[in-house]
């Protein structure tokens, strides 16, 4: 159900030449609505106020934001007769509108009561779509089967927070990965200390045979791993910061399902040092065998090596 409504001030128009068109009211649902780019998405609107879309002809509405604004709308006398009226209202929010929904390109959305008063109380019967909300999620199976069964074409709409709620807890997963972190890091440590090791077997012959302790050697070879899954933690960290950073910048500009509200961690130094703690414990203990047995190795048996 929409009225049509426009700024019925000229001033109040993006540019002074273009005409920003219709702003076709429509009832408002929060659920549906895009994210917000000025003022907090509201759970209910009152009945003196209005949401605006971000974009149409002639530029944007953010200059409207927080104004009370006059907006002009027709009026119907009878039949094929109507005046022009204009109603004020206050702007508490301008909405993201670069994909356009079912509601058009534009709409603006006010309260069921600033709807009704728009039509005069006559509001019409007939609606093209219309949303049923459930006290409870157990319940929308049952709902939808008995809308199917009355004849109804029935669609199921989660809202953007179920969605995002979703992709938030998916960033956050690292927190569950700790035992697999510590099985790859043990795998790795093995691997840098087979590769470290085995490529430098007659120099640890010769350190050997200038004084140095099998400790000192094996000491020498975790240094060096250490040192490789330290540079390698945070070459990954700066990876995983350039994706969510990215991640991020599609979400705000409406390029990755136009998404609201979506709380990503750039950067979480707590999550960060735990699992570059994990990692090089996990690394230096799955170097530990093969570095201790190697340093014990005499230095002759090393050289033929």
């Amino acid at each position: 159900m929409q009225h049509d409504l426009d700024l019925a001030n000229e001033g109040d128009w993006p540019s002074p030449t273009v005409s920003p068109g219709s702003l076709w009211a429509t009832t408002y649902f929060e659920p549906r609505l895009p994210k917000m780019i000025k003022g907090d998405r509201p759970v209910s609107l009152q009945d003196d106020e209005i949401l605006l879309p971000d974009s149409v002809p002639g530029g944007s509405l953010r200059h409207l934001y927080g104004k009370t604004v006059m907006f002009g709308y027709t009026h119907i006398n009878g039949k094929y007769q109507g005046s022009y009226r204009t109603i004020p209202l206050k702007v508490v929010g301008i909405y993201d509108n670069s994909v356009p929904d079912k509601d058009g390109e534009n709409p603006s959305y006010v309260s069921e009561n600033t709807m009704d008063a728009l039509f005069d109380g006559n509001v019409p019967e007939s609606y093209t779509f219309a949303y049923v909300q459930v006290d409870s999620g157990d319940n929308v199976p049952l709902v939808q089967k008995k809308l199917a069964a009355m004849g109804f074409g029935v669609a199921g709409a989660a809202g953007q927070q179920d969605v995002t709620g979703i992709l938030a807890a998916l960033m956050s997963i690292g927190r569950f990965m700790f035992p697999i972190v510590l099985v790859c890091s043990l795998v790795f440590g093995l691997f840098l200390s087979v590769i470290w090791m085995k490529q430098r077997k007659r120099s640890l012959a010769l350190l050997r045979c200038l004084g140095y302790t099998a400790g000192q050697l094996s000491a020498l070879a975790l240094v060096q791993v250490v040192q490789l899954v330290v540079a390698a933690g945070i070459a990954g960290i700066i990876l995983g910061a350039g994706f969510s950073l990215l991640l991020a910048h599609s979400v705000d500009s409406g390029d990755l399902l136009n998404l609201s509200n979506l709380d990503s961690v750039v950067f979480d130094p707590v999550l960060a040092l735990e699992m570059l703690a994990i990692t090089v414990a996990g690394a230096v203990i799955g170097a530990l065998p093969l570095s201790v047995r190697i340093a014990h190795t005499q230095p002759d048996a090393l050289m033929r090596g």
